[in-house]
């Protein structure tokens, strides 16, 4: 909760000193490519904070000034950037040295489907905005910097923060709930006897079996497997289905659920589970699969 509240304390200090406007104001071109003109901060925030941007949208959509189909068009645009984020933060310090070139595949076998979605939506995004004015790098944006905006920011974070975690919390306790009866075990228990059937011995197993609960915990197997010179596709394959049976059945309801829920209207939050989780998620166990087949 305390990342959840700061994102809403710096999301509502970003609209308040204007911060928010001036950012939209200096990325408004990106609107010309396919994406609502109110929301090209968004993609520019997700380099920043993915809660920011996702927090800032809720808002807009709250307000009306846009339709969740301009919000799931800018949310799929911004995969790119959070790719991108992922890059610099954690893939090139953390797992390049870890893992080597296999890094590398990685990131490329990832950043196709990032590139094939936004290409997509971007198409759908420059049909449906099609005629519509991008005049706002002309607008004079005023900056406010005084201690009112930042006193109004913080009252109006701390309360948006309240409104999340009412509806955040009684659905995160049911999370923790399911995970006391050890639900995640009898899916292990059930997934175990399948992944066998992909031809992976006990390492492989125990790479995507962990990887459910951790993939970074799991990226350590794949150093261990790379000693035992195990074939590059079968090590991406493991390192592919873990993370797609990760986001599909531990991601998806223990932190993305609740924290979707909490921003958005019960339709949003289902339609955005389908395009941020279910999407990817298939097409990452898709892409498993094939690897350790070859």
């Amino acid at each position: 909760m305390a990342s959840i509240t700061f994102g809403y304390i710096l999301a509502e200090i970003l609209s308040e000193t204007n911060l928010i406007k001036f950012i939209g104001n200096k990325t408004s071109k990106i609107a010309e490519f396919g994406i609502h003109p109110a929301l090209t901060p968004i993609p520019a925030l997700y380099l920043v904070s993915p809660r920011v941007a996702h927090a800032n949208a809720s808002a807009m959509l709250k307000d009306k000034l846009i339709k969740p189909i301009d919000l799931y068009i800018a949310i799929l645009a911004s995969n790119l950037p959070l790719r991108v984020m992922y890059i610099y933060r954690y893939y090139l310090p953390v797992l390049l040295p870890l893992l080597g070139v296999i890094t590398l595949y990685y990131i490329g076998l990832r950043i196709i489907f990032d590139f094939l979605l936004v290409f997509i939506v971007l198409m759908i995004g420059r049909k449906r905005y099609k005629g519509v004015k991008f005049n706002m790098e002309n607008s004079k944006i005023n900056l406010n910097f005084s201690k009112d905006a930042f006193k109004n920011g913080l009252i109006k974070g701390l309360r948006a923060s309240l409104k999340f975690g009412l509806r955040f919390t009684p659905i995160f306790a049911l999370v923790v709930f399911m995970i006391k009866l050890g639900i995640l075990d009898k899916i292990t228990a059930i997934l175990s006897p399948i992944l066998g059937k992909l031809s992976l011995d006990s390492l492989g197993i125990a790479y995507i079996t962990t990887a459910m609960f951790s993939p970074a915990a799991a990226y350590g197997i794949a150093k261990v497997m790379l000693s035992y010179n195990y074939p590059i596709n079968k090590v991406l394959g493991c390192m592919f289905l873990g993370t797609g049976l990760f986001t599909l059945l531990y991601e998806s309801w223990s932190r993305i659920f609740p924290f979707y829920s909490g921003l958005y209207p019960k339709n949003v939050t289902l339609n955005l589970l389908l395009l941020q989780v279910v999407l990817p998620s298939f097409y990452n166990i898709f892409l498993g699969i094939f690897l350790v087949k070859l």
